[in-house]
């Protein structure tokens, strides 16, 4: 997929307008001469500079090549399924791993879109796959970082 550079450019002003203009709500400090705000805004103005930049270049050949151009994998329903499969499994983990916890939904997730993605012939590699996977990110973050995951319904019986 290629847009005209018209289109990200927009998308770079408009982001670092909303940076610039949130950065003015950082806390001062008193008795220091810049702000917490310094460097945002240092960055804001460069990231909108380089989406003016790109709104210039892609006005200039906006007369000559399409505003937006789809890929092939772009054309395919399949990629669209795909898209899909990812949004529901995102939604799936927003709204049920606190009742039934990281372990049990990160699992059902990565099955899902193994499974999606792989094909059903593949699906007992799918289910291992899966299972190795939420048991190694359950490790990294429970584990060694820390980070307080979920347990839902499998705490009754890890209790």
């Amino acid at each position: 997929m290629k847009f005209n550079d018209a289109i990200p450019g927009a998308l770079f002003l408009a982001i670092a307008i909303f940076a610039f203009i949130h950065a003015g709500s950082f806390m001062r400090f008193p008795g220091v001469p810049y702000g917490p705000d310094l460097f945002p805004r240092i960055i804001a103005v460069m990231m909108g500079g380089g989406g003016l930049i790109l709104i210039v270049q892609g006005l200039r050949s906006a007369n000559r090549a399409p505003w937006l151009e789809l890929a092939g994998w772009a054309r395919a329903w399949r990629s669209y399924g795909i898209f899909f499969a990812v949004v529901a499994a995102v939604l799936f983990y927003v709204f049920l791993s606190g009742t039934l916890g990281f372990l049990l939904t990160g699992f059902l997730m990565l099955t899902g879109l193994f499974l999606v993605t792989r094909g059903l012939s593949t699906i007992l590699s799918s289910v291992a796959l899966a299972l190795g996977v939420t048991v190694l990110i359950h490790f990294v973050f429970a584990e060694a970082l820390r980070v307080p995951l979920p347990f839902g319904l499998i705490e009754r019986w890890l209790v």
